[in-house]
């Protein structure tokens, strides 16, 4: 290996909301490939206030794209800003680490991932969930062979939508429903385990449109409104190497779902925590056994790793490879929600018409602890 580009990445973060926190805190103090120059909002005040929390300058969006050092544009605003927003970067020659999803168009999905190859860009998206500890320590016994040849998964998640959408306003805007917004975590985590998939059929329906606002500090308390999106989604997922994916999700729910995550192959079954978290135990049931093996994680970002498919990203642009949350990840997951809809309507399988390369595995051995957190990050450098 010849000398490795150690220029940290300079960067923006393009909205200050409730999701931004953590971006804010792990790229000032955790990855140093990352140097954060500058942040904006819509408004301005929530990104004043980040500013000088974080020690980076406010700006506008005009100012940040004109800027010829700012190289990456962290995009952390709603879906429904995503297109404009992205567009904008990639014309200004930058590029873009976003919030999930890319847009809930696929068709504009595919047009800004051409546009980014076509000026020589990267377009990268969340979730970087994959890469946590408690995933890449599955990846590792899968690929090794210990639960012998896996034939099925099942994922479910659940949640009060009535009680969330009166907290977090995007809930209820177009891509915040729990197929575009939490079943993104659910399919890309397979993505990252089997590769692609071959088609898809299932249904999404919003089965409770009608709600009242009951949150106390909301000025419109008592006042009736309708669910813009979906509430439930069930579907079945064929992968390319021949795994069976059943995908539940039901935004009605009084409890969280038991056993969020399962894999299930010919000599074991392992039992996940929850695919929006980078931890979690990860459970290995064998038939030989009555309890299961609590298996102990040999990678790191064991915690709120959020944004290190950016840093990921930065390190992989300055080795001159592609980045393991490369754009096609990301539009191929949001063509299995499109074709879980069409299914829906049709009654019949969806033949996917997109692919994306399994992301490689993380090395495994970088643990890091509070001290060091900059040995996990040397992970994000090498494929091996």
């Amino acid at each position: 290996m010849g000398q490795i580009d150690l220029k940290p990445m300079k960067t923006a973060i393009v909205g200050c909301g409730a999701i931004s926190d953590i971006f804010f805190q792990n790229f000032t103090k955790r990855f140093e490939m990352i140097d954060l120059k500058y942040c904006c909002s819509k408004g301005g005040a929530s990104a004043a206030q980040k500013a000088q929390q974080y020690g980076i300058k406010n700006s506008t969006l005009e100012e940040i794209l004109a800027d010829s050092e700012i190289e990456l544009i962290i995009n952390a605003t709603p879906t429904s800003q995503h297109y404009d927003i992205i567009k904008a970067a990639l014309d200004a020659g930058k590029h873009v680490f976003t919030e999930k999803v890319i847009t809930t168009d696929f068709k504009k999905a595919q047009e800004l991932r051409d546009l980014a190859h076509k000026k020589g860009l990267y377009l990268c998206s969340e979730p970087d969930h994959f890469m946590g500890a408690a995933w890449q320590c599955a990846r590792e016994y899968i690929d090794a062979g210990i639960v012998g040849k896996v034939s099925s998964v099942i994922a479910t998640a659940s949640q009060n939508q009535d009680g969330l959408m009166d907290f977090l306003r995007y809930t209820n805007e177009p891509g915040g429903g729990p197929g575009f917004d939490y079943g993104i975590y659910l399919i890309t985590q397979m993505l990252a385990l089997f590769g692609p998939v071959k088609e898809v059929c299932g249904t999404m329906q919003t089965t409770n449109p009608h709600h009242v606002h009951r949150r106390i500090s909301r000025p419109e308390l008592g006042h009736s409104y309708e669910a813009m999106n979906e509430d439930l989604v069930s579907a079945t997922l064929v992968f390319h190497s021949g795994v069976i994916a059943t995908v539940h999700l039901d935004a009605n729910s009084i409890i969280e779902a038991p056993a969020p995550f399962m894999i299930y192959g010919k000599y074991g079954v392992l039992e996940m925590s929850r695919p929006s978290e980078f931890s979690g135990e990860v459970k290995l049931h064998r038939q030989d056994s009555h309890e299961p093996s609590l298996l102990q994680p040999v990678h790191g970002f064991d915690h709120d790793s959020r944004g290190v498919g950016a840093a990921e990203m930065a390190w992989a642009i300055r080795m001159g490879r592609t980045p393991r949350a490369e754009a096609s990840l990301g539009i191929h997951c949001l063509e299995i929600c499109q074709g879980i809809l069409a299914s829906g309507r049709t009654r019949s399988f969806y033949q996917m018409t997109t692919t994306c390369e399994q992301p490689a595995p993380l090395p495994k051995g970088y643990r890091g602890f509070p001290m060091f957190y900059h040995d996990e990050e040397a992970s994000l450098i090498f494929l091996e």
